[in-house]
């Protein structure tokens, strides 16, 4: 039992400006950082940090590196925040991963972000050696698998789960956005959206008359129109036999969601925050309170609560996996005995 993301791990080079410099221009920066990322990388450390202290299950990592320094530091990372990564590969012919941030100190910790694959271009499988992944775990009726799109073909992966491991449950945060087929966004059991990626999945499988509707209610009321299509989404593009959960999340306007149990829209507004500093590692923070408090038995209500208080603290402080806080800091800050 526990929770395996299959995904992106990248070395972050960080770039903190002022403005981002014209075509051509050289512009003096303010200051240089190095973190660990990749989507797959930081979601993993934040379920880990945001478990449960007294929570007894496995947070596992599968994916790769290159045999360089950059791959040692972030499976040194991971090891540090009690992840399993035996299932992490090594190549010795492909550099790690590697992503170019720059933030706009003065557009309240704006990233702008480049991602130069490396070895995570080797992160795909075939059916046998998922069979060797999780080939310990038959009875496991208790286990979440989370995807984002920053390898090949997560797909392919969560197709061998539906037809081989179909108790468990898939999470899917669709980024950086990649058209599928209309049947694969029904694949899994929780959708994870921002606003954009949101209206491109709407894009992706509607007519375009459809799509100007959409965006024109969108200009029109904002939060009124993306409600309507949090449960177009969760109504006739998830799988109803499964939970069916829909979450857009909608930066500084707040968060909504519907799931099967209740397909009824809900609104959360965001937490204010006195001063945004970096918002690089925010989506990530939140996706992983979402599974882990999901995973733990909480209803999704108290999941989102749970996620938009520990995403606040992730934007209050520079980087991606290491501004991620642990559960008592969030528990702490929502002031409430939460699981």
């Amino acid at each position: 039992m526990g929770i395996t993301v299959i995904g992106s791990l990248n070395y972050d080079l960080v770039t903190y400006t002022d403005r981002i410099p014209e075509a051509g221009e050289t512009f003096k920066a303010n200051s240089f950082e190095t973190h660990t990322g990749g989507k797959g990388l930081n979601q993993t450390v934040a379920i880990s940090k945001l478990k449960q202290v007294d929570a007894d299950y496995k947070i596992q990592m599968v994916g790769n590196v290159g045999k360089d320094a950059f791959g040692e530091q972030l499976l040194g990372y991971l090891n540090k925040n009690n992840v399993d990564t035996s299932n992490v590969g090594t190549y010795s012919d492909v550099s790690t991963g590697v992503a170019t941030i720059l933030v706009e100190e003065k557009k309240s910790g704006q990233n702008r972000i480049l991602i130069t694959e490396g070895a995570n271009g080797k992160t795909t499988y075939t059916d046998d050696e998922l069979a060797k992944i999780f080939n310990n775990d038959d009875n496991d009726t208790n286990h979440m698998v989370v995807f984002q799109h920053e390898i090949p073909d997560p797909v392919s992966i969560m197709k061998w789960f539906n037809q081989y491991k179909d108790n468990y449950k898939i999470v899917y945060n669709p980024s950086p956005f990649h058209p599928l087929q209309k049947n694969d966004w029904s694949l899994f059991d929780v959708l994870v959206v921002n606003e954009i990626e949101s209206l491109q999945i709407i894009k992706n499988i509607y007519p375009q008359n459809y799509v100007d509707k959409v965006e024109t209610d969108i200009a029109n009321d904002f939060i009124g129109a993306y409600s309507k299509l949090c449960e177009e989404l969760q109504k006739n593009v998830m799988n109803p036999s499964k939970a069916a959960i829909v979450i857009i999340t909608l930066g500084s306007q707040g968060v909504l969601f519907s799931s099967a149990d209740d397909q009824d829209v809900q609104y959360l507004p965001a937490i204010k925050v006195e001063k945004v500093v970096d918002t690089t590692g925010a989506g990530d923070t939140f996706l992983g309170g979402v599974v882990t408090q999901l995973y733990q038995g909480n209803t999704l209500k108290q999941a989102i609560e749970f996620s938009t208080f520990a995403s606040s603290l992730t934007i209050q402080t520079p980087g991606a996996a290491e501004s991620i806080p642990h559960y008592p800091d969030v528990i702490t800050s929502l002031g409430v005995n939460t699981k």
